[in-house]
């Protein structure tokens, strides 16, 4: 009787919880083909990313039992999938982070209450906040209002806050800072850096193009990192040559350079291929060197992308659903 540990495709922190404590007999379960899509139109370069970020991250995996469950073009559902794998090795227990979607979360409750399966639902590690955080701060809210959950955030988790827990500079958000417009830019955009895929994600092209071949978008010009290394590579990047001007020119329109200074970083962040309070102190330590040319409204501005904005939509989504 063995212990099934589930990882889904965009749960590939190696802080992810699943892979603590486990155990020679225990069988770990990577899952690429989840029924978002073949339900739902994704982008092409978007599914390839989350395959091939998998595929690696499995090829470096040193445990004994694995099951790769790969993307096939005749698809089972899910909880099929489960069902067979759990049966043909006496699964007793799942366990898995949540799930970062209502649907997959509720077809692994429906299917383990059917199964008589114990499931054990460990904390996402790709966010900052736990699943309480939220609830915890609205229970007595008649509003939800983001900058306000922030703050709360930055309290509890001692983010950019002085030894007497005040924000630095003062205030807590420099938003106003941040509007300047393309040309009031004095200086070049950097180039972006190129990223050839390797034999694992031309392959992942291959098998996206022949399983999705009508999902939307073209693979051309793909240019994504799907290992943590060269995903760390990208942050330091744009910490270096981006984040000075990523707070005042945040809502500037350039019709010759869509990425202006943008991170990029988000599918990183939403897969674990980078860890979101990495990122924040990453951009924190830049900001404090003696040398830095990083203001505080950038700064500012970008860890509050992270620690606001992405963990308020969160808590938003899970308590509607």
């Amino acid at each position: 009787m063995s212990t099934l540990r589930l990882v889904l495709p965009d749960q590939l922190s190696k802080d992810n919880p699943v892979f603590d404590n486990i155990k020679y007999e225990d069988i770990l379960l990577f899952y690429e083909p989840i029924d978002t899509f073949y339900e739902n139109s994704h982008h092409k370069q978007k599914i390839v990313y989350l395959i091939s970020s998998m595929r690696s991250f499995v090829a470096k995996n040193k445990h004994k039992k694995i099951i790769h469950k790969k993307i096939q073009k005749d698809n089972n559902k899910f909880a099929d999938d489960l069902l067979k794998i759990t049966s043909d090795n006496n699964i007793k227990k799942i366990l898995v982070a949540k799930p970062s979607d209502f649907k997959t979360n509720k077809d692994l409750m429906f299917f383990c209450q059917g199964s008589e399966i114990e499931l054990d639902i460990l904390d996402d590690k790709n966010f900052i906040s736990s699943s309480e955080d939220f609830m915890d701060w609205a229970a007595d809210k008649k509003t939800r209002i983001q900058e306000y959950y922030y703050r709360w955030l930055r309290k509890k988790y001692n983010i950019f806050m002085d030894k007497d827990m005040k924000p630095i500079g003062n205030q807590w958000n420099f938003d106003k800072d941040n509007r300047k417009g393309i040309s009031q830019l004095m200086s070049d955009i950097p180039d972006r850096k190129k990223i050839k895929p390797d034999e694992i994600t031309f392959n992942t092209m291959i098998d996206v193009e022949n399983i999705f071949p009508n999902a939307i978008g073209s693979l051309d010009n793909f240019n994504w990192a799907t290992t943590h290394e060269d995903a760390e590579n990208l942050l330091d990047d744009f910490i270096e040559k981006y984040l000075d001007k990523y707070g005042p020119f945040q809502d500037a329109i350039n019709k010759n350079n869509n990425f202006m200074f943008h991170s990029l970083l988000s599918p990183y962040l939403n897969s674990g291929l980078l860890d979101p309070i990495k990122c924040i102190d990453k951009a924190i330590e830049k900001y404090n060197c003696p040398k830095s040319n990083v203001p505080i409204n950038s700064i500012e501005g970008f860890i509050r992308q992270i620690l606001g904005w992405r963990e308020f939509i969160r808590g938003v989504y899970w308590e509607n659903m």
